[in-house]
């Protein structure tokens, strides 16, 4: 049965990696928050990624550690069982994969310690060893670990029926995927309202949101996402000359540069409307992609952040895997060329013509006039 908490009611859940790996971490913690609603939940994650806070009211508070420190130092691991020893926290949950997860969980010396199943020594250490599979969409992935606090013999026999058994487990009868949830700010939606309707220079066309930026770190370690400049500059003049459409260019602090190359590219005459600088907080980008009707972009972030929003994506794969990052939905289109499947980290960058990416969006667009632009997509 799901394991009780009797005196701290804290909860730590664990998750390290990009604002993208946090949005569908979402899932997880709205089951944790279903079954423990009276619980305080604590996030930690990255330094970078801390701004997930301002598009959930899942969490009660976060803590943050840099694991992509280097080099990482053996004080910097006792630090981290600190923090979770110093929380008093009755259960944790970690999204990490590797044995060392499974000892820091134990020496943090919560009651119930949740994770991948990384091993005998796992299996030892952790109350619910929870079996990894990478080949499916990374929120249900991630979710795995939430289905695992019911334990094993109520997902091998069916007569057992707790008070409480997470969504995953659940028959659907629409079948709907699992998909993350955001919660934007009332301000920022507010913000952005002003801001579309003091730029609009083509009333009543659709918004098409155009996010260009993938994350730095990822071009550090070599996983080019982008698509190029070229490309960009004249996909915008094929929405400029539909008057169906209003371009609207969004980037963030490490996208400056393509921003400024996209727009010096671009006809004197163009009728972009760029929200560079108005956006001021990950809240404020949330707040515009819902805004909008189409978000156009490369595996990132932002990609992740309009899927939570409900919002239909056309996203441009490279390197990376749609099946892993992208939940399968009508109304969310990747889009690769087909001599780049399957996906290698040996491709370099987006390989799609224009074209491709113009008629996507067109084709889009006619669906959701058709379906009256509702997406159905949570449980």
């Amino acid at each position: 049965m799901i394991p009780t908490l009797h005196k701290t009611n804290k909860i730590l859940a664990i998750n390290f990696g990009g604002i993208g790996d946090e949005v569908l971490f979402l899932p997880t913690l709205k089951t944790l928050r279903k079954a423990y609603p009276k619980a305080h939940i604590t996030l930690m994650l990255e330094p970078r990624s801390r701004s997930i806070e301002q598009i959930t009211d899942l969490i009660d508070d976060t803590v943050t550690f840099d694991i992509k420190k280097r080099p990482l130092y053996l004080a910097d691991i006792v630090e981290v069982v600190h923090l979770i020893q110093d929380g008093e926290y009755e259960l944790v949950l970690s999204s990490g994969s590797s044995m060392m997860v499974s000892i820091l969980l134990y020496l943090g010396g919560s009651n119930w310690r949740v994770g991948y199943d990384s091993g005998p020594l796992s299996r030892l250490l952790l109350t619910h060893p929870v079996k990894l599979n990478r080949e499916q969409y990374a929120a249900d992935m991630y979710h795995d670990l939430a289905a695992g606090l019911v334990g094993d013999s109520i997902r091998t026999h069916g007569s057992v029926e707790p008070a409480w058994k997470p969504a995953a487990l659940a028959v659907l009868e629409n079948g709907a995927p699992l998909i993350p949830e955001i919660h934007i700010p009332a301000d920022s939606i507010t913000r952005m309202e002003d801001f579309l309707r003091s730029t609009d220079t083509k009333g009543g066309a659709s918004k098409i949101l155009l996010h260009p930026g993938t994350s730095r770190l990822a071009v550090e370690k070599g996983i080019i996402k982008t698509w190029e400049i070229n490309d960009w500059i004249a996909f915008i003049n094929m929405l400029n000359g539909d008057p169906e459409c209003q371009p609207i260019l969004a980037g963030g602090p490490d996208d400056v540069e393509i921003i400024k190359e996209i727009q010096a590219g671009l006809p004197a005459h163009s009728r972009l409307i760029s929200s560079a600088g108005k956006t001021k907080s990950l809240a404020d980008l949330a707040a515009l992609t819902k805004l909008c009707d189409v978000l156009v972009c490369v595996d990132s972030a932002p990609m992740h952040i309009a899927v939570g929003a409900q919002k239909p994506v056309v996203a441009m794969f490279g390197p990376t895997d749609e099946a892993k990052l992208l939940p399968k939905h009508p109304h969310f289109k990747a889009l690769r060329a087909s001599t780049a499947s399957p996906p290698t980290l040996a491709v370099r960058g987006v390989q799609l013509p224009p074209d491709t990416v113009y008629q996507s969006v067109k084709c889009l667009l006619k669906e959701l006039k058709d379906q009256g632009s509702s997406l159905a997509l949570h449980r």
